[in-house]
């Protein structure tokens, strides 16, 4: 169980009401105004802006303030229309969760669905027409947050919603709110830090706050100078540079101070020290202890998801182990990049799309799913065309010569 002095502080000074989320003040007013009307014009609203600004910040500080109960689900994790509407339909019903509890405090249900322009990817399958009905059919407010909503597949939502922009926080107020947290946490920081770091963050709140606990946690003092490593963030490392950073770091602490101010993308860099691992230690027994430090780092990536941020510490904690196994073995060597897994993606991309369409077909004639042909179905038509390539299954499913070719050919998938 984690204390209150082993929280991030983007966690534990995350606004508990309105009055105390940073910025967006004409933002604010219109959503509690829509919020608290009982007879919405609309009965769904879209929050957008960049990331770090205080969206997600005002939608659980808002509810809270109000009595709602949230329900919340990230809409880019959970883009299928039955998953959506596993977690979304309970939530809009007549009676809030908590009317089957002792409390029944609460004004009701608010749905939250963020990052909804996540699910305009390759994986969606129904989510936005899940989402519209959803809205069609709710009782309760819908509440939905994204950085970019200018994707087309989002525009049928955009329709149903009233429009919130949210704009990047401006360097004063942020600079402001480090001064709180600086008193809070007992950290002499001088005027000038506190601005670099505001200017670094580029108006995201949440960027600027994790800054400042990096900097300023340890000493409980932060200096101009302690800021200059901020630039780094400013830079397009690349992930060779930043996996020799990594690789050759002769200790848990110079790799920890590294990882927090990359920008490398996290899971292109976990697939990456996974793949060099076996490079970088010889020994097996450094590289199971090494790939045991990993696959914990795996596990918080997977706990973090886009919002658990809470757990970022102890993602870089055992990255930073593992490349700490044992520091006087290293010796240069080259990389293996991009990561594996990405380059085995786009080779049999190909091959992928191409079992697609035959699943396709299958799925067409036998009413089916895509799964359902491709692990009940496909083994036995292969089976069959390789006795006899010429059978009547090729035309009833038309197929292709390429389709039958690939079915007689292939192997494992």
């Amino acid at each position: 169980m984690q204390t209150q002095n082993n929280l991030l502080w983007v966690e534990k000074y995350r606004p508990k009401k309105i009055d105390a989320v940073t910025g967006n003040d004409e933002a604010k007013a219109l959503f509690i105004e829509w919020l608290k009307n009982k007879r919405h014009n609309k009965k769904a609203v879209l929050l957008y802006g960049p990331p770090g600004v205080g969206k997600t910040a005002l939608v659980l500080a808002a509810s809270r303030e109000l009595g709602f109960s949230v329900i919340e689900m990230n809409a880019s994790d959970t883009r299928s229309e039955k998953a959506i509407n596993a977690v979304a339909k309970p939530a809009t019903s007549y009676k809030a969760l908590d009317n089957f509890t002792e409390n029944a405090q609460t004004n009701g249900n608010v749905l939250f669905l963020d990052e909804v322009d996540g699910i305009a990817g390759n994986e969606d399958r129904g989510g936005v027409s899940a989402i519209l009905k959803i809205i069609e059919d709710s009782l309760v407010p819908v509440i939905m947050a994204a950085n970019d909503p200018d994707i087309e597949k989002l525009r049928p939502l955009k329709k149903e919603c009233l429009l919130i922009r949210f704009q990047q926080v401006r360097i004063p107020l942020i600079i402001a709110l480090l001064q709180k947290i600086c008193l809070l946490e007992h950290v002499t920081a001088e005027f000038e830090a506190l601005e670099r770091i505001a200017q670094n963050s580029k108006g995201d709140v949440r960027s600027a706050i994790n800054d400042l606990q990096s900097l300023g946690e340890e000493n409980h003092h932060l200096s101009l100078q302690d800021t200059m490593m901020l630039t780094s963030r400013n830079k397009d490392t690349s992930l060779d540079e930043t996996l020799r950073r990594y690789f050759s770091a002769q200790s848990i602490a110079e790799t920890s101070a590294m990882l927090a101010f990359s920008n490398i993308d996290y899971d292109d860099f976990l697939l990456s020290v996974s793949d060099n691992l076996p490079k970088r230690y010889p020994d097996l027994t450094e590289l199971a202890k090494a790939y045991n430090y990993v696959s914990k780092a795996d596990l918080f990536r997977g706990r973090i998801g886009t919002e658990n941020w809470h757990l970022l510490k102890y993602f870089y904690n055992d990255l930073a182990h593992a490349s700490a196994v044992n520091p006087q073995s290293y010796k240069s060597f080259t990389f293996v990049t991009p990561p594996i897994r990405i380059i085995t993606l786009f080779w049999t991309k190909g091959k992928r799309t191409m079992l697609d369409a035959i699943c396709g077909k299958i799925g067409a004639q036998c009413h089916v799913s895509h799964k359902t042909a491709k692990h009940d179905f496909v083994p036995y038509i292969r089976a069959m065309l390789q006795k006899k390539p010429k059978s009547p299954l090729v035309s009833w499913f038309k197929f292709t010569p390429e389709e039958v070719d690939f079915l007689i050919k292939m192997g494992r998938y």
